[in-house]
C-alpha cells in the first residue's frame, strides 16, 4: 500500500473546495486500488489544499492520475490550480 500526499495551491478556496470534495468520493468510489481519499485544509496558509489519499500501489495512483475520474474534474478544478507536489510514500 502507498500513501500520496498532493500538496497543492490553489486561487479560491471556498469555489474550490466542493470540487475537491467530490472528486476525492468519486475517485474512492470508482478508481482502482483507491482505498481512501480526504481533502485537508491548512488554516494557517491561504491556498493550500492537500490530498491524503491511500491506494493498493503506485501503479493504481499513476493510473488514477491519468484515468477518466481525473480527466472527469480537473477541468472544473483546473481553473483554480496554481500548483502541486507530489509525495508517494510505501507502508511498511
Amino acid at each position: 500500500m502507498v500513501v500520496v500526499i498532493n500538496d497543492d495551491r490553489v486561487s479560491n478556496v471556498e469555489e474550490y473546495l466542493p470540487l475537491a470534495k467530490a472528486f476525492a468520493r468519486d475517485a474512492a468510489a470508482h478508481d482502482k486500488g483507491c482505498l481512501s481519499m480526504e481533502v485537508l485544509t491548512d488554516p494557517k496558509t491561504p491556498g493550500r489544499v492537500v490530498y491524503l489519499s491511500h491506494f493498493e500501489t503506485e501503479e493504481d495512483f499513476k493510473a488514477h492520475a491519468q484515468g477518466p475520474t481525473f480527466q472527469k474534474h480537473v477541468e472544473k478544478m483546473g481553473k483554480y490550480f496554481i500548483s502541486a507536489q507530489d509525495t508517494v510514500l510505501e507502508v511498511k
